[in-house]
């Protein structure tokens, strides 16, 4: 379902305040309306970018979601665990368990057997492992990580819990894949390895413009893309009557190089400790 690159998306994810739907008795309703609405906005920020499964549940790099006979424990179970041999990670150590409950809710609206009220109050556990508290050097890299006082500086491109810009890949998800080195390298050489999904696009206009960046969204309608050659990157809508061509440059990152000069070696290594803390 949903990948980082995901190789959903596009990442991090929004903290949730679904307590209105969350009975003492640890039971969800699965058509509450603000269940609903904060799963939609999670799905768009963390499922629906970098051509995972693609706007309101269509078919992109992902499969589709909308349309389809689903059962929300088998969804809830797939985004939580996500899917052994496939490029769909688990969200649950990204994910709250109440927000993978209203991804869920969301998804089932999309669905062709939407749920039924006599069906939409389930029971929930919570996840036995809370969120960590940081300290040490990863509270350190968390601070630099969105450090405000710099021009340049991670979270204008990452999202992380309540904070950053889904613009690439949510690096919770990505940090689980890799090793410290492995981190180290992409931050140094982001050239070197790409992220599945968000490869650096082209989109070319009939009056001559070129914007280079992350594609958010390509539908009949248009295309969204951020466009990466300015910062923080901006989320231009490019409508069909004005598009000449789309192209992925797929040797291509769009992650600007040169993040040696933002960060000692120290710093880089205390961001890391941020990510692999996550």
């Amino acid at each position: 379902m949903m990948r980082v690159w995901l190789p959903c998306v596009p990442l991090v994810a929004a903290v949730l305040a679904i307590s209105p739907a969350v009975a003492e008795e640890r039971s969800i309703n699965l058509l509450d309306d603000a269940l609903i609405e904060g799963g939609s906005e999670l799905f768009q920020m963390n499922c629906a970018v970098g051509y995972c499964h693609g706007s309101e549940g269509r078919s992109a790099r992902g499969p589709a979601l909308r349309d389809r006979e689903w059962a929300a424990r088998d969804l809830y179970r797939i985004t939580h665990d996500g899917l052994s041999g496939t490029s769909m990670p688990a969200w649950k150590s990204v994910l709250s368990t109440e927000e993978i409950w209203a991804v869920t809710a969301y998804i089932m609206t999309l669905a062709r057997n939407p749920v039924e009220a006599a069906n939409a109050l389930v029971s929930i556990e919570a996840d036995a492992e809370g969120p960590r508290e940081l300290t040490g050097a990863a509270k350190h890299g968390e601070e630099l990580f969105f450090d405000l006082t710099r021009e340049r500086r991670c979270g204008l491109c990452h999202r992380l819990g309540d904070k950053g810009t889904a613009v690439g890949p949510n690096l919770a998800v990505v940090a689980g894949e890799k090793t410290a080195e492995d981190l180290k390298r992409d931050i140094r050489q982001p050239g070197k390895l790409r992220a599945f999904g968000f490869e650096l696009t082209e989109v070319s206009t009939r009056d001559g413009e070129v914007i280079r960046g992350v594609l958010a969204d390509q539908s009949p309608a248009g295309v969204k893309i951020y466009d990466t050659s300015v910062l923080p990157p901006v989320l231009r809508t490019v409508p069909a009557r004005a598009l000449r061509r789309v192209r992925a440059r797929n040797g291509r990152s769009p992650m600007p190089e040169g993040w040696e000069s933002v960060y000692s070696d120290a710093e880089i290594g205390a961001i890391v400790a941020f990510l692999m803390a996550m």
